[in-house]
């Protein structure tokens, strides 16, 4: 009856074990996939930077290119559609101000129409006679809109959506910010639990195999989501598409980050697992 009840004992604590190391590898899976989002994504310096880089450029170029073709039509502009307007040199500082007003600590945006100043004056300042014949039709063209051209950026660039972005992107760095400072708290708190029913070594074990485990999901996870452009043709997903070619060589970074998170909990989860 004894064995019975010592044995009933033993496997409801490795049941609570178990379950304490499921919640706590989701715990710090969760703080840094959402810190690393955060740090990456809804980092106005790192994108930048980011859209700098060889593979991105080319994706860069025929993303803004693509609007300024839309742009070239909405004003009437004659081109030939299959045709690249804008070099890396031109489409750049229009990336750079879209980014810088979609992401980082911004408050709710409505109005857009600076934004659109900002790449008219892009347009203007870096197309000059060097420029293929087709870009200076368009500028000159901008030129004659007057005060309707501002508009006509804002159709041909997709400022609606991308204002809606920018507000998207300010509402998940603060819910962000928010669900990684509750679950470092929900950590500590569930670490100092285990503490009161392990010794440090069991402790140390437990918590190294659960990073160990964020780690794999994180290598898991960002390497799927690094190998879906390379796989399938996103061109036709139109700015997620886009979105989603830039974000591939971040998603192997965080597949470097997960490697790390594993290698750094798989060596002292193995110096204590001699006492489990």
């Amino acid at each position: 009856m004894v064995d019975g009840s010592r044995a009933d004992l033993r496997r409801q604590g490795q049941e609570q074990n178990t379950h304490y190391k499921r919640i706590l590898a989701f715990l710090i899976f969760l703080i840094a996939a959402l810190s690393m989002i955060t740090t990456t994504f809804l980092n106005p310096f790192f994108m930048k930077s980011q859209i700098r880089t060889s593979n991105n450029q080319v994706v860069v170029v025929r993303q803004v290119d693509s609007h300024f073709n839309d742009l070239a039509d909405i004003i009437g502009a004659s081109h030939d559609e299959n045709s690249n307007l804008l070099t890396i040199q031109q489409t750049q500082p229009i990336a750079d101000h879209i980014i810088d007003y979609s992401l980082g600590l911004h408050w709710f945006k409505v109005d857009n129409k600076k934004l659109a100043k900002q790449i008219l004056h892009d347009i203007n300042l870096n197309i000059d006679k060097g420029s293929s014949s087709e870009a200076q039709r368009v500028q000159s063209k901008l030129k004659k809109e007057g005060s309707n051209a501002i508009y006509a950026v804002i159709q041909a660039f997709n400022l609606n959506i991308v204002t809606l972005g920018a507000n998207i992107a300010a509402l998940l760095f603060v819910v962000n910010i928010v669900i990684i400072i509750v679950t470092i708290i929900t950590m500590f708190s569930l670490i100092s639990d285990m503490k009161t029913q392990k010794t440090t070594k069991d402790l140390i074990h437990s918590i190294t195999a659960s990073g160990m485990w964020s780690g794999f999901w994180i290598i898991i996870i960002a390497g799927i989501l690094a190998i879906i452009p390379v796989i399938f043709n996103v061109e036709s997903l139109g700015g997620l598409g886009y979105l989603m070619e830039i974000s591939s060589s971040i998603f192997l970074e965080f597949v470097i980050v997960g490697v790390i998170i594993y290698i750094l909990c798989a060596i002292p989860w193995q110096i204590t697992s001699t006492s489990n």
